[in-house]
C-alpha cells in the first residue's frame, strides 16, 4: 500500500513538472500582443497600455448570478492583500505580502497555483526585515515575467528574479544601499519597493516608494538576464537638470516623490509613462517653495536610456497629498472627427485629464466627483 501511495504522488510530482514545462515562454512580443491571448494575464495591467480589460465573455451579465465557488488559496497573513495575480497557461503566480510578527522578519511569497484547481505547485519565500515598510502597510503588488523568470521588488529595497518553473532564485539586485554614493543626500532613510515591475523589450523598471518620508524617489531599469542596472531618473531633479529650480534651498534633497502604481508603455512612440506621488512633507509646503517637480506629474521616459521626453504635472505645489500615482490608460480615440493617440488619467485631485501621449499636450480635463 505505502509502494503504491508513493507510486501515485511521484506520478503527481511529474505532471506538476510536466504542466509547468509545458508553459509557453513569455517574450516580449507576447506582452505586446496579449489581446490575442485573453486566456492568460501576463503583465500587471493585462497589457503593456495599462487599460486592465478582460476580453473574455464567457461571464456575462445573464449568467454572472450562477457563479459558484471552486477553490480558495488562503495567504497566511494579515497584512492587506494588493496584489494583482498574472496568468500563463493555466499557471496562476502570485504573492502573499509580509507577515507583521513582531520581533521577527515577516515572509513575502511568490506562490505558483493552478488556476484551475488551486493547488500549489511551489512558493519561493524571501525574508523582509521589520524595519523595512512602506507608510501604508506591508504590501507588494505584484510579479513581472519574461521568458522563463519572475522578477518582484521588496520592501528593503530588493529586486528578484525567480525561475518560473520551480522557484529558485537566479540572482537578488540590491536597488538601494542606505552606504551606497546614491545615498549620500538622503542617508538612512528607506526605499521600499510595493509596485509590480514593469517589462519593456529586454529590461525590468521598477520604481521606489516611501514618498511620504524625507526621500528623493526614481524610477530605474534592469537588465532582465543579469539584474545589472541600466539608468535610473530621479523624479526630484538635482542641481543643473531642468527643474531643479521648482525646489526651494535643499528641499529637493528629501522632495518624496515615490511611485507605487506600475507604468504603461506605447510601443509605437517607445515610451514609457509613470505616475509620481506627493512632495514631502505632503501637507505643508513652506519649506519647499516652487511647483516641486516633478512630484504629481506623469512622466515620459525613453526606456532605453531613461532620458525624459515630456511630464506634465497635474498639481503643482501639492499641499493635499493627492499626489499621481494612478495607473496611466493610453488607447486610440476619436476627439472632434480626428484620431487621437492619448494617455487618460482619473487623478485624485478629481480630474480626469485627457493627454497626447506623443507630446503631453493638454487636450481635456473634466471633473469626475462632485463634492457638496
Amino acid at each position: 500500500m505505502k509502494r503504491r501511495l508513493l507510486t501515485v504522488r511521484v506520478a503527481l510530482v511529474l505532471l506538476v513538472f510536466a504542466a509547468i514545462s509545458l508553459q509557453a515562454q513569455v517574450t516580449f512580443d507576447r506582452l505586446l500582443h496579449t489581446d490575442k491571448e485573453p486566456q492568460n494575464w501576463l503583465t500587471y495591467s493585462g497589457n503593456v497600455l495599462g487599460q486592465r480589460y478582460s476580453l473574455l465573455n464567457q461571464i456575462n451579465t445573464g449568467n454572472v448570478k450562477n457563479l459558484e465557488l471552486q477553490w480558495i488559496w488562503q495567504a497566511p497573513s494579515l497584512e492587506k492583500y494588493e496584489t494583482t495575480s498574472i496568468v500563463n497557461e493555466g499557471i496562476l503566480y502570485t504573492i502573499q505580502a509580509p507577515t507583521s510578527t513582531n520581533n521577527a522578519d515577516g515572509n513575502t511569497k511568490i506562490v505558483a497555483l493552478d488556476a484551475a484547481t488551486g493547488r500549489q505547485f511551489w512558493q519561493f519565500q524571501y525574508a523582509i526585515p521589520q524595519t523595512a515598510r512602506a507608510c501604508c502597510g506591508r504590501v507588494n503588488r505584484g510579479v513581472a515575467i519574461l521568458g522563463e523568470t519572475l522578477f518582484m521588488g521588496t520592501l528593503n529595497s530588493h529586486l528578484l528574479a525567480i525561475d518560473a518553473k520551480n522557484g529558485a532564485l537566479i540572482w537578488d539586485t540590491k536597488v538601494w544601499d542606505p552606504a551606497g554614493p546614491a545615498a549620500a543626500t538622503t542617508p538612512n532613510q528607506t526605499y521600499p519597493i510595493t509596485v509590480a515591475p514593469l517589462i519593456v523589450k529586454d529590461k525590468v523598471i521598477i520604481g521606489t516608494a516611501g514618498g511620504d518620508g524625507p526621500i528623493r524617489g526614481f524610477i530605474a531599469a534592469y537588465d532582465a538576464k543579469s539584474g545589472k542596472e541600466v539608468w535610473r531618473f530621479y523624479n526630484i531633479p538635482g542641481p543643473g537638470e531642468p527643474g531643479h529650480e521648482t525646489w526651494s534651498g535643499d528641499s529637493w534633497k528629501v522632495g518624496g516623490g515615490g511611485i507605487w502604481s506600475t507604468g504603461a508603455y506605447d510601443a509605437e512612440t517607445n515610451t514609457t509613462f509613470w505616475g509620481v506621488g506627493n512632495p514631502q512633507p505632503d501637507t505643508n509646503g513652506t519649506g519647499r517653495l516652487g511647483d516641486n517637480l516633478y512630484t504629481d506629474s506623469v512622466v515620459a521616459l525613453d526606456p532605453d536610456t531613461g532620458k525624459l521626453k515630456w511630464y506634465y504635472q497635474f498639481t503643482p505645489h501639492d499641499e493635499m497629498d493627492y499626489d499621481s500615482t494612478q495607473v496611466p490608460v493610453l488607447a486610440d480615440i476619436e476627439i472632434k472627427g480626428k484620431m487621437r493617440k492619448v494617455m487618460m488619467w482619473a487623478n485624485r485631485n478629481g480630474l480626469m485629464y485627457v493627454l497626447d501621449r506623443t507630446n503631453g499636450e493638454f487636450i481635456q480635463g473634466k471633473p469626475f466627483m462632485k463634492v457638496n
